[in-house]
């Protein structure tokens, strides 16, 4: 992807190169982190924090493919509860700085994509609508795009400018990648085409020590994360082993099955600006056929070809086809930035400013208002804002009886994630999973379908309350009166 050889930039050209990296983390990272527990955790999140809390509180983990994907997560996480303290907030912080450090990793392009596409671009990542409401979720995708982005921008500086810094982060993104999710493969397969398909220029040979601490470098991080520290040698098999089960998983659908055309869909919908954009883009590189745009211009299309056809298809996965879109998308707005003609120029400034203002808008409705409205596309079966109406219930409750929250609940229900994240410090939770024969703890969550069957099985004294989870899903909370004062 090296484009033009690196000309020493003026004073002003310097300051510059300082200031808009900040300046782009600033303006991704405030909706990433403005009010970050204001929506409820996902379903997969409380599944997620099972991991975090254990690893946490007992120092104990060991990775399980069948649901639950690499360790980086986990491990991330649970050193940021360590640091910050067990809250809502500290639990998604990993994943929103990284989310908001997508934009400033795009500015580290500008050598081979020119200042003005460099800024784009980090200007389309930062606003975002798909990348700002999933990096408010802790879930493996966006550290898989930030490690991506690392492991691009590293070889692009390594291979531009030399030095072993940048060689080693790629290979720490690289092993990023591997600890993150069993799509690895995906990822350096179309880095790998994208590459291809550029036909990189002879050049200076890179020094094979260099090389060899850059795999070192992915290495050690993949192994360490996957077998505890090495602990654990086992545990270096686990990706492998995992490859068979994800590639059954994705050829099958898994109840996730989705139409060829799905993520465009999403696109079209979520990210009109960056699909248009990116298409502009597209046609722009094939007429200049300048190598750092057939790179990015073949990694979008072998991403978004690769992830289409794949039956397997939930909706954070097109922030994979998000991150090269908008790289290339970005160059289409510098290309018009930098034209000779004012005319051209304001006409390019003035589309990006209407194309980062689409984008906020459409962030800020669904991230703060339309969080869990299912008929967004990248809403996908979100828990509803009533199941923190439910925890509050709860929680008040336990605050009436002396027991506190040592107060006995039991849940009845199979579905109840991320009740598990909430209820954390309640000491006496038991998880059941289906309705018990002698149901009698003071606070008794079931299923709506099975209420019927524990109500009858409870002794008198209960009041019934009902509380939507997510889509298709309500959970009836059993109260017994006495539980509590003036309830």
């Amino acid at each position: 992807m090296t484009g033009a050889p690196v000309i020493p930039d003026p004073p002003r050209a310097g300051r510059i190169d300082r200031l808009v990296p900040w300046a782009l983390a600033l303006l991704a990272a405030a909706p990433r982190l403005l009010a970050l527990d204001l929506r409820p955790l996902h379903h997969d999140e409380g599944s997620n924090a099972i991991f975090v809390l254990r690893l946490l509180r007992e120092g104990v983990y060991r990775y399980d493919p069948t649901n639950y994907h690499g360790p980086s997560l986990y491990y991330l996480s649970a050193a940021a509860l360590a640091l910050l303290g067990t809250t809502t907030v500290a639990f998604r912080i990993v994943p929103a700085l990284l989310g908001s450090a997508l934009a400033p990793l795009a500015w580290e392009l500008r050598d081979a994509i020119g200042r003005a596409g460099a800024g784009a671009a980090g200007l389309l990542l930062a606003l975002s609508p798909s990348l700002i409401y999933y990096a408010r979720d802790n879930i493996h995708e966006t550290y898989l795009i930030a490690f991506t982005l690392l492991l691009v921008v590293g070889l692009e500086r390594f291979l531009g400018q030399g030095g072993g810094l940048w060689i080693i982060l790629a290979g720490i993104a690289a092993g990023g990648i591997i600890a993150t999710k069993e799509t690895a493969p995906l990822v350096f397969g179309s880095l790998l085409l994208a590459a291809a398909a550029a036909r990189p220029r002879p050049g200076r040979r890179p020094r094979p020590a260099a090389l060899l601490g850059g795999v070192a470098a992915g290495v050690v991080v993949a192994g360490a994360l996957y077998s505890r520290g090495f602990s654990d040698p086992d545990g270096l098999l686990g990706p492998v082993r995992a490859l068979r089960l994800w590639g059954a998983r994705a050829v099958s659908g898994d109840g996730h099955v989705k139409e060829w055309w799905y993520f465009l869909g999403i696109l079209a919908r979520q990210e009109p600006a960056i699909l248009a954009a990116a298409l502009a883009g597209g046609v722009l590189v094939l007429v200049r056929r300048s190598r750092p745009g057939l790179f990015v211009a073949a990694w979008a299309a072998t991403t978004l070809a690769a992830y289409s056809a794949i039956p397997y298809k939930t909706p954070w996965i097109v922030l994979n086809i998000i991150l090269p879109l908008a790289i290339l998308a970005g160059m289409a707005f510098g290309a018009g930035i930098e034209s000779p003609s004012d005319r051209r120029r304001r006409a390019a400034s003035v589309a990006l400013f209407v194309a980062a203002a689409i984008s906020l808008a459409q962030a800020v409705v669904v991230s703060f208002a339309r969080y869990d409205d299912d008929r967004i596309p990248i809403v996908y079966v979100q828990t509803r804002r009533d199941a923190l109406r439910l925890v509050r219930r709860v929680e008040e409750v336990a605050s009436r009886d002396p027991r506190g929250r040592a107060l006995p609940v039991e849940i009845l229900s199979p579905d109840y994630l991320p009740l598990n994240w909430y209820l954390r410090d309640f000491t006496n939770v038991a998880y059941f999973g289906h309705p018990i024969e002698h149901p009698s703890a003071p606070l008794v969550i079931a299923r709506s379908d099975s209420a019927a069957e524990v109500a009858a099985r409870l002794e008198p004294g209960y009041r019934r309350e009902e509380y939507d989870l997510r889509p298709g899903v309500t959970l009836c909370l059993f109260v017994r009166q006495e539980a509590g004062a003036g309830l």
